[in-house]
C-alpha cells in the first residue's frame, strides 16, 4: 500500500497549484487587513469620522476570518496553507474618495486572487474546493457592494462630514455589519 505522500504529490501538480493560488488569496486578505486597519486610523484621526472608521475596522477584522476559511478548504485535501509576508501599508488618501478607492482596490485584489483559485481548483478536478472559494467570492462581493454604495453616497451627495458619518453608522448597523 502506498504512503500518503507517494499517492498525493504536494510539491508538484494539482495540489501544489492550488496551494500556490491559495497563497495569493491569503496574501490578498492579509494585505487588506493591514491596509484597512491603517485606513481606519487615517479616517478616525485625520478626518474625525468615528463611524466610518468603525465600518472600515470591522471589514479589516473580517479578513483574517476569511483567510482562515482558505486554510479550512485547503485542509480538506491535506494542503498546507502558506502565509506570505505583508508589506506596510503607506497610503495616505487626501479625502474619502481616496479612502473608498483604496478599499475597493483591496477588495478587487481579493476578488482576482479568488477567481484564479476557483479556476485552478476546477482545472484540476477539485470542484468542492472551487465551490468553497466561490463562497468566499460571494462574501467579498457583499463587502464590495456595501462600500461602493457608501462611496456613491459620499461622491454624489453634498453632506457634511457629520451627516455622512451618521449615515454610515445606520448603513452598517442595518445588517449587523
Amino acid at each position: 500500500m502506498a504512503r500518503l505522500k507517494e499517492r498525493f504529490d504536494f510539491e508538484n501538480g494539482a495540489l501544489a497549484a492550488v496551494r500556490d493560488a491559495a497563497k495569493d488569496v491569503t496574501g490578498a486578505y492579509q494585505d487588506a487587513a493591514r491596509g484597512l486597519d491603517t485606513l481606519k486610523e487615517w479616517v478616525l484621526i485625520e478626518f474625525g469620522m468615528p463611524h466610518t472608521a468603525d465600518a472600515i475596522h470591522k471589514l479589516a477584522h473580517l479578513q483574517p476570518q476569511r483567510f482562515d476559511v482558505v486554510g479550512d478548504l485547503l485542509h480538506q485535501r491535506h494542503i498546507l496553507q502558506v502565509y506570505p509576508a505583508t508589506a506596510e501599508y503607506d497610503g495616505r488618501p487626501d479625502d474619502l474618495d481616496g479612502v473608498f478607492g483604496s478599499i475597493i482596490d483591496m477588495l478587487q485584489k481579493i476578488e482576482d486572487a479568488l477567481r484564479k483559485c476557483v479556476e485552478v481548483c476546477d482545472e484540476n478536478g477539485l470542484y468542492p474546493l472551487g465551490r468553497g472559494f466561490e463562497n468566499l467570492q460571494m462574501e467579498n462581493s457583499a463587502s464590495y457592494e456595501k462600500f461602493l454604495y457608501a462611496w456613491q453616497m459620499y461622491s454624489e451627495h453634498e453632506m457634511s462630514a457629520t451627516s455622512f458619518d451618521g449615515w454610515i453608522e445606520e448603513l452598517f448597523e442595518e445588517e449587523g455589519d
